[in-house]
């Protein structure tokens, strides 16, 4: 990519953030928070000073997704990753940009750590407030722990960001007249909606579909008979029984998707990856724990948050179902971590989530999902969880919001009485 094309493509990307801030309302929203609390870093994304972190994005494109008529909000997300992605390249190959990511991501680093600590002295707070004063303590921890989240996200990134400079700076003195594809931007990791356009995002997988280094199926001598009987010592089988050929193929599956990752991680593809983690929560729910399993195995354990994430944004019914399995599979905390990113959605979502979640008999798991939404929310925004079925879920957002507080128990009751549910 030119000089002249770079710089071409923070300045489109600064018109595309500008055309889509003008759609949302300034004072409400993520919109709204960013623009109360770094109104300077928000201004100088917007005049193509800076880029903003592709959670901030995501934010905003939630905030998009929540009007009222836009029906195109998976195209818009489609368009913002590939622009971003180029600004991004754009900005870090300017000179003085490897140092520039250095100090940001020590920064971030820093911030991971305050905000860590500033969440366990709140979640001490709540709990040793009183019934009438636990209400400030618990909203300033569900800030703590968004601010926790965003910056682990924005450390993924950065830290990608710096590798894809170091590969290409590797790269530069090999290339020949070898090569008939373009050098791809990698695009940052970890996001704090991840997954609102997955489901829907052909641009993304055209771009896998067309990608011209194909990345190799697990083949050879190092996967072969990996779902054969074990040799014992003597050569000999064991007596362990196959696994079901269901199960073997989830596995095989589960193990495939990792391998590709593993490979565009390796090549510093983070735009490819990040598609693989979109494609891969899509997947059948039954497969995430197996995904989670791989990843771990394959030293790829910095990706099952982004994993997580992008399954929390899953449809209602999905999402449920992911929480299914990774309860079936024992995987509670990774359930749990995915229950309370699944609140960001809009709150008619979230019921509907939950008494999907019934229909499984996880009741334990509505009752962390509603308990979530009670911590995130304003009173008025969760009793509205209940109107989708108020007989099911006023009794059991009550329940939620008792195992959150006595106070926050007495504020969804008052609620539920001014919505006349």
């Amino acid at each position: 990519m030119s000089e002249t094309q770079l710089h071409d493509a923070v300045r489109e990307f600064a018109y595309f953030l500008g055309a889509l801030t003008q759609r949302l309302d300034p004072s409400a929203g993520w919109y709204g928070v960013f623009a109360r609390r770094d109104p300077e870093g928000l201004r100088a994304c917007l005049q193509g000073r800076d880029v903003p972190p592709w959670d901030v994005m995501e934010s905003l494109l939630y905030d998009l997704a929540e009007l009222p008529g836009e029906h195109a909000v998976s195209t818009a997300s489609a368009r913002a990753r590939r622009l971003h992605a180029q600004a991004v390249a754009d900005h870090d190959a300017r000179p003085g940009g490897r140092p520039a990511l250095e100090a940001r991501l020590e920064a971030m680093l820093h911030e991971e750590r305050h905000t860590a600590l500033r969440a366990r002295e709140l979640e001490a707070a709540v709990q040793a407030a009183g019934p009438t004063d636990a209400d400030r303590p618990a909203q300033e921890l569900a800030w703590a722990r968004d601010d926790h989240a965003r910056a682990g996200a924005r450390v993924g990134e950065l830290r990608a960001r710096l590798e894809a400079l170091a590969e290409t700076a590797d790269r530069r003195p090999k290339v020949k007249a070898k090569s008939r594809a373009k050098a791809r931007p990698a695009r940052p990791r970890g996001a704090r909606f991840a997954g609102l356009e997955a489901a829907a995002d052909d641009e993304a997988a055209e771009e896998y579909e067309t990608a011209p280094d194909p990345v190799p199926t697990l083949r050879g001598a190092r996967f072969a008979g990996v779902y054969d009987e074990e040799p014992t010592g003597d050569g000999r089988p064991t007596d362990h029984p196959a696994p079901a050929p269901a199960a073997a193929e989830a596995r095989h599956a589960a193990a495939t998707a990792v391998s590709r990752l593993a490979h565009l991680r390796a090549t510093a593809n983070g735009g490819l990856a990040h598609a693989e983690l979109c494609a891969a929560a899509n997947r059948p729910a039954s497969e995430l724990p197996l995904l989670i399993e791989e990843l771990e195995r394959a030293g790829l354990s910095s990706d099952v948050p982004t994993l997580l994430w992008e399954a929390a944004c899953l449809p209602p019914a999905g999402l449920a179902a992911a929480a299914d399995a990774l309860a079936a599979a024992g995987r509670t905390s990774d359930g749990a971590q995915m229950l309370r990113q699944g609140v960001a959605r809009p709150v008619e979502e979230v019921a509907q989530a939950a008494l999907a979640l019934l229909d499984r008999d996880r009741t334990g798991q509505a009752l962390e999902l509603l308990a979530a939404l009670v911590r995130a929310r304003t009173s008025e925004e969760a009793a509205m969880a209940a109107a989708v079925a108020p007989d099911t879920l006023e009794p059991l957002l009550l329940t939620a919001a008792g195992n959150v507080s006595p106070h926050r128990h007495r504020d969804i009751a008052h609620a539920l009485r001014i919505a006349h549910l």
